[in-house]
C-alpha cells in the first residue's frame, strides 16, 4: 500500500476506534492528560528534555508492554485472595474470557492514572529527571496503545496495512495460544524472546487460552472468579 494510502487508512481506523463508546472516553481522557504534560514539559524542562523523553519512551514500549502483558496481566496468582482477583479480573481475565466484549478491552482510567503518577513520583523522589515529559509521553504512548488494543478486537475490518496485522497477530494470542504475541502495538519484542507466531497452522490451540490456566483444583481453591466451563471459543474475525 502506498504510504499516503496507508496514513490515511490509520486515520480511518483511528477514527473508528474513536467513535466506538467504550473507547472514546479513556482515550480522550489520555490525550487531554498527555497534551497538558506536554505543554507544562516544555515549559519547565524544555524541548530537548521532551524530545528525549519521548525517544526513551518509544523505543522502550515493545518491552514494556511485552513484560507487562506476560509476567503480571498474565500473572495466575492474582487470582488466589479476592482483592487482587477482582483487580486481575478487570485488568485481563475478563478480557481473555470475553474478547469481543468491548467493555473489558481497554484498562479502567484510574487505574492507567494511578501507574503513571505511581512511576512518576519514583522518578521525581529519586531525581533521575525532569518528570512532566515522563508523564507526557506516558499519557500519550498509553492512548496509542489502547486505541491499537481495541482496533484489534472491535466489529469490523481494519483498513490499514498495520492495524490489520496487528489485528491477526492478535487474535492468534486469544483464540489459539496465549503464550505467543504478547505485544500489541509491534511484534519487536515477541521477536526478541521468540514468542512471535503468524501461522496458526503451526499451533495446536491451548487448553488455557480462556481462563489463562485459572480451572481446576486451582480454581477450586480460589473460588474468586468466573469460570470457562469448556465452552468452545469463537472463531477470530
Amino acid at each position: 500500500m502506498p504510504i499516503l494510502a496507508e496514513i490515511r487508512a490509520l486515520a480511518a481506523d483511528a477514527l473508528a476506534v474513536m467513535r466506538h463508546p467504550d473507547a472514546r472516553g479513556a482515550v480522550v481522557i489520555y490525550s487531554v492528560l498527555s497534551l497538558a504534560f506536554f505543554i507544562g514539559a516544555l515549559w519547565t524542562a524544555g524541548l530537548v528534555w521532551t524530545l528525549v523523553a519521548a525517544a526513551i519512551g518509544i523505543a522502550i514500549l515493545p518491552v514494556v508492554e511485552f513484560v507487562t502483558h506476560r509476567y503480571v496481566l498474565h500473572l495466575l496468582e492474582l487470582a488466589r485472595t479476592p482483592p487482587t482477583a477482582a483487580f486481575w479480573n478487570r485488568a485481563h481475565y475478563a478480557h481473555h474470557m470475553e474478547p469481543r466484549d468491548t467493555r473489558v478491552i481497554l484498562a479502567h482510567p484510574a487505574s492507567a492514572v494511578l501507574l503513571i503518577a505511581v512511576v512518576a513520583s519514583i522518578v521525581w523522589f529519586i531525581g533521575l529527571a525532569p518528570v512532566a515529559p515522563l508523564v507526557a509521553v506516558g499519557f500519550a504512548l498509553f492512548a496509542f496503545y489502547e486505541i491499537v488494543h481495541f482496533a484489534c478486537h472491535m466489529d469490523g475490518e481494519t483498513r490499514s496495512a498495520y492495524f490489520t496485522r496487528r489485528r491477526q497477530e492478535h487474535a492468534l494470542h486469544h483464540y489459539v495460544d496465549e503464550n505467543r504475541n504478547y505485544g500489541i502495538t509491534t511484534a519487536i519484542a515477541d521477536r526478541l524472546f521468540g514468542t512471535r507466531i503468524v501461522d496458526r497452522k503451526t499451533l495446536q490451540r491451548s487448553p488455557t487460552v480462556r481462563n489463562l490456566g485459572y480451572t481446576g483444583e486451582f480454581a477450586d481453591r480460589y473460588p474468586y472468579l468466573k469460570r470457562d466451563r469448556d465452552q468452545p471459543p469463537g472463531e477470530p474475525r
